[in-house]
């Protein structure tokens, strides 16, 4: 397909208002570009922008597919307190999406992988300064590192090869001790033992805050937000019209940025976006008698948690599941559990419980990418749990991208060509 540039002044459309697509309308805004944003909700409000942990996951540098995999999984599908779950129902469509991400923990496919995701780690907390500081919001961003905990003295010294091979590539870390630990967390169980506090790690006061207030930022500057379902696209010769609720807009360009939803949009343009919805289950309490100066990972348990500004913020686990099914209240009942055990003399009487679909690919690195069929569509999408992570550097290159970069080898291992 011939090289398509974008002038500047050029009209584009943003189908989605998460983290992702508000970040890539304020660089697109700065670069000079019209930009109108689609949401059928208000701008943070419909996906997993929501009531995320706020973590920016900085020193994340390899997928979730890691060598050895399908035997961990085994184990965790067998233990209800594991942090994966698979709907029996849902299970066998979900076959060939499991059959790519098993693919990734294995040899070559995962060093490609880890090399896509260290980049986007590398600028990560570079691109979201610039960003935030742009949009007068600095002080959003919290980056005292996070404290991962161990359950045992086994996994903390199995970690021991990840946290070296982070090191090596610039994510600093700590070992520390139960002391440590007693100091830094005061109102965690005190049968942890052993944990890691990682440099490379920070958080959001709040998520939903963040994107309502970048949203503010870039309608000041003349970023139009339309709150109307975008049902389908489709390109012309000069054009994309996009088919909404209050019928057709025209634009120059189009950027697919809807978390699970973009599958359908790619579908459309003959693209194959092997997105599924990896769910996340989390409990955001209100008045907890404790409160946390560091965020936290709980690495044997899929678990994390926050001090945000409606409260302390706890959950995790992953549910691959169908994006509409209901959630499941056992899972709330297991988290609320695990958090009183986790901080003893925990207060739930004033807990709210949310559970969004997280965009994920089988190999956890996000399309960043034109699309295989027609000039004017582009992707931003498939950020799993790195979304508020990853969603600047995105932005950016996604920005690189339409204003014509010929440097192809940094946006190769994001491109959706990958799936073929």
């Amino acid at each position: 397909m011939p090289e398509q540039k974008l002038s500047s002044g050029a009209s584009i459309a943003i189908i989605g208002a998460g983290i992702v697509g508000v970040a890539s309308a304020c660089a697109l805004q700065r670069n000079g570009y019209e930009v109108t944003v689609y949401d059928p909700d208000p701008p943070g409000e419909g996906g997993p922008s929501r009531a995320n942990a706020g973590h920016v996951a900085a020193s994340d540098i390899h997928p979730l597919s890691t060598p050895g995999i399908q035997w961990k999984a085994l184990k965790m599908l067998t233990n209800p307190n594991a942090p994966l779950k698979i709907p029996v129902r849902d299970a066998l469509a979900q076959i060939p999406w499991f059959w790519r991400f098993w693919q990734t923990s294995r040899g070559s496919r995962f060093e490609t992988a880890t090399r896509a995701l260290s980049y986007l780690s590398r600028y990560a907390f570079n691109d979201i300064h610039k960003m935030l500081e742009f949009a007068g919001l600095s002080n959003m961003l919290v980056n005292k590192g996070g404290v991962f905990l161990y359950d045992t003295e086994q996994s903390f010294f199995a970690s021991r090869a990840v946290w070296a091979k982070k090191s090596a590539a610039g994510f600093e870390s700590e070992e520390i001790d139960a002391k440590r630990i007693a100091y830094d967390v005061p109102s965690i169980n005190d049968k942890f033992r052993h944990g890691v506090h990682s440099y490379g790690w920070g958080q959001v006061q709040d998520p939903l805050d963040l994107v309502r207030e970048l949203a503010r930022s870039a309608q000041s500057n003349g970023v139009v937000f339309i709150q109307n379902r975008v049902n389908g696209l489709s390109e012309g010769k000069h054009s994309v019209t996009l088919e909404t609720d209050e019928g057709g807009k025209l634009h120059d360009a189009v950027i697919v940025a809807a978390g699970v939803g973009s599958v359908q949009f790619a579908k459309s343009c003959g693209d194959f976006l092997p997105i599924a919805a990896e769910r996340g289950y989390n409990l955001t309490i209100q008045d907890p008698g404790v409160e946390l100066d560091l965020p936290l990972v709980f690495a044997d348990r899929g678990i994390v948690a926050t001090q945000v500004t409606s409260g302390l913020r706890i959950g995790g686990w992953a549910e691959y599941a169908r994006p509409d099914r209901p959630a499941n209240q056992n899972y709330y009942k297991s988290i609320a559990r695990i958090s009183q055990e986790l901080f003893p003399g925990l207060n739930m009487s004033n807990t709210n419980y949310w559970m969004g679909n997280r965009p994920s690919l089988p190999d956890s690195v996000p399309v960043i990418s034109r699309s295989r069929h027609t000039h004017r569509v582009y992707y931003n999408c498939g950020h799993g749990h790195y979304g508020l992570s990853f969603s600047a550097t995105s932005a950016r290159l996604l920005c690189e991208l339409i204003v014509g970069d010929r440097d192809l080898s940094k946006h190769r291992p994001y491109s959706i060509d990958r799936f073929i």
